[in-house]
């Protein structure tokens, strides 16, 4: 105390203030260097922080993965409302990078236009946006490799995908980790193969996934799956042995990422003739799904006023367009939004599916797919007769004004179908490994009558997609590739906050000098006009323009330079307001509310307890 009283107060101050600004910077530079990998999240729904599932799935990694961040640095100056975006983006990149212990190295790159850096960009296959004649287009986007020739994009990291950004930065890196196609087991009782019987070409769902996938077609009689299947895919299931059936109870319970169409009425089934229809058409696996605790009724179709497709049906003889109840479109309003997989698909449609029912509460089973409130079940037989009037299914529709589940994601501890085992076969009779599983209710949705139009061009048959049944089997399974790890990830909240105050001034500046603006460009044009016609019109010999007509172009010359100037104040005040806006949320934000948070501090510090001044 004797030595800080030799200060003033104003001495004392000015040490104080003087100290306070070298810990400020002190601290920010240790901080920086020593605790780079320490972080606080503080969001809500930490946005800047990973899940264990992607922590676990980079510590296990074997692959090195290097990650190419290009962000131009023009990004916060041109698109300002990207800026929350762009700073996590980074963020959560470094995250990867911090905890993978050297296994992902970051590259962040600003591709300058016509520089290397933006070659660079363009030859990895990043896409530019943003370009016009006044400004230079921008990079956002993400290229990663491992140590071969794997190369995964983010062509552009889009604000509508914010909330799955660390599904997508995860899943990328999951599929680099895999040095070859992951293997597809399917057991297909429908029919995605081309048959030359009876000209029926591949299904296109079936072409896109040997593209990305290695897929295995399983005999009837299969009771052991082929080493290193990531995916196993039942579609319309039936006539199963108990021998194969215990195979897939036991691929499911040792946590077998498996895809499952069931259908209580497949009308796209080959029967054993062509042209004839399959002498049963229902999916059963009931054995297996009544151990989970769910129940599917395959003779109940769903029928649904409100997502009904309208379809042209031979009624007595006539063709009469009519709602067909049981053909139904499911949009955003049927989607699971919160799940990866339906991010960004506009509409699913099904015909003739079957619904599930949880009987065991305790299971956590997510739907994905829900019908209206208005849908009720049907007789499966009479909705698919394609001889009978739909509209007659309204008669014995029955609603409940609960949505009913078309498809949903099961992933939980589940029973075994065969808890003594089976003859001399015995497995596990609980879950060793959470389950992930996804039942659909309806097989018809693969076939690419219910998703695609083809047509004819020059010779060549074009495909063109009307729904998203295809994407959606390729984002199930890409996800399930990943495990358990990208079925747990959900969407997040976004940082990404437009500024509505600033957009409102923006839009009130445009109505308010757009009009002017707009005025003083067409005076323009027309004296730029009438130059360009005095000058052709000179009659002068030896094209020298006369005096008169120098004069005049002299007197528009000025006019012209007049109306530039307005123009460009015009221009000015269109964006005085804002920037002024922006330029006071700055100054909040960084200058005056440190400042006081600073000064208080200060004054804290500095002022002495009443408790001491008494004991003096």
């Amino acid at each position: 105390m004797n030595f800080l009283n030799q200060f003033s107060k104003n001495k004392l101050l000015k040490i104080t203030i003087l100290m306070s600004v070298i810990c400020f910077f002190g601290v920010n530079i240790i901080s920086s260097n020593l605790l780079k990998s320490f972080r606080f999240d503080m969001t809500s729904n930490n946005l800047f922080s990973l899940t264990e599932g992607t922590k676990n799935l980079i510590s296990n990694l074997k692959e090195p993965i290097h990650l190419r961040l290009f962000m131009s640095s023009s990004i916060v100056e041109l698109a300002p409302q990207l800026s929350n975006y762009a700073n996590r983006v980074e963020s959560i990149l470094n995250a990867y990078e911090n905890i993978s212990n050297g296994k992902i190295t970051l590259e962040i790159i600003d591709p300058k236009p016509f520089s290397d850096e933006e070659d660079r960009a363009v030859g990895m296959g990043v896409s530019a946006f943003g370009g016009s004649s006044s400004n230079d287009p921008m990079y956002f986007g993400l290229a990663a490799t491992n140590s071969t020739t794997g190369q995964k994009n983010i062509n552009v990291f889009s604000p509508d995908r914010e909330p799955f950004l660390e599904y997508d930065i995860t899943r990328l890196i999951a599929e680099l980790a895999q040095t070859k196609k992951p293997l597809i087991a399917i057991l297909d009782k429908l029919g995605l193969e081309a048959n030359s019987r009876v000209g029926k070409p591949e299904q296109q769902v079936l072409a896109q996934m040997k593209t990305l996938f290695d897929v295995q077609f399983l005999e009837d009689s299969q009771t052991e799956l082929p080493k290193n299947t990531k995916v196993l895919m039942l579609i319309n299931p039936k006539y199963l042995s108990d021998n194969t059936m215990f195979m897939i109870d036991q691929w499911i319970l040792n946590g077998g990422s498996t895809l499952i169409f069931l259908d209580p009425y497949a009308e796209t089934e080959m029967g054993l003739n062509p042209g004839m229809p399959a002498l049963n058409p229902r999916s059963d696996l009931k054995k297996i799904i009544n151990a989970w605790g769910i129940e599917f009724d395959n003779k109940k179709s769903i029928a649904d006023p409100k997502f009904a497709l309208r379809t042209v049906r031979n009624i007595k003889g006539r063709q009469v367009e009519v709602s067909n109840y049981p053909w139904i479109q499911v949009g955003n309003e049927g989607m699971n939004q919160k799940e990866a997989v339906l991010a960004q698909l506009s509409s699913i449609v099904l015909t003739n599916a079957g619904s599930f029912i949880v009987k065991d509460k305790e299971i956590s089973f997510e739907p994905l797919l829900t019908a209206s409130q208005f849908a009720g079940m049907v007789d499966a037989d009479k909705a698919g007769n394609p001889q009978e009037d739909p509209r007659k299914l309204l008669k014995d529709l029955k609603t409940s004004n609960e949505k009913i589940i078309i498809s949903g994601w099961l992933r939980d501890n589940l029973n075994s179908a065969f808890p003594e085992g089976l003859k001399d076969k015995k497995g596990v009779t609980k879950s060793i490994k959470k389950s992930n599983v996804l039942l659909v209710g309806d097989a018809d949705m693969l076939m690419d009558r219910n998703w695609l139009t083809k047509q004819n061009l020059v010779g060549q048959e074009i495909a063109t997609a009307f729904a998203n049944n295809g994407d959606f089997v390729l984002n199930v399974v890409e996800n399930m590739i990943g495990g358990s790890v990208l079925s747990d990830l959900r969407g997040k909240g976004i940082s990404w906050r437009p500024f509505l105050k600033i957009a409102e001034l923006e839009r009130k500046a445009e109505e308010k000098f757009l009009s002017k603006e707009q005025a003083l460009a067409e005076k323009l044009g027309k004296m730029e006009l009438k130059i360009q016609e005095l000058t052709k019109n000179n009659k002068s010999e030896k094209d020298v323009l006369s005096p008169e007509t120098i004069k005049a172009i002299e007197g528009f010359k000025l006019e012209m330079m007049s109306t530039r100037a307005e123009l460009r104040t015009v221009k000015f005040n269109l964006r005085s307001d804002v920037e002024n806006l922006k330029s006071w949320i700055m100054f909040i934000n960084i200058g005056l509310l440190p400042t006081l948070i600073a000064a208080l501090a200060l004054l804290i510090a500095i002022r002495k307890p009443k408790s001491a001044r008494n004991l003096n």
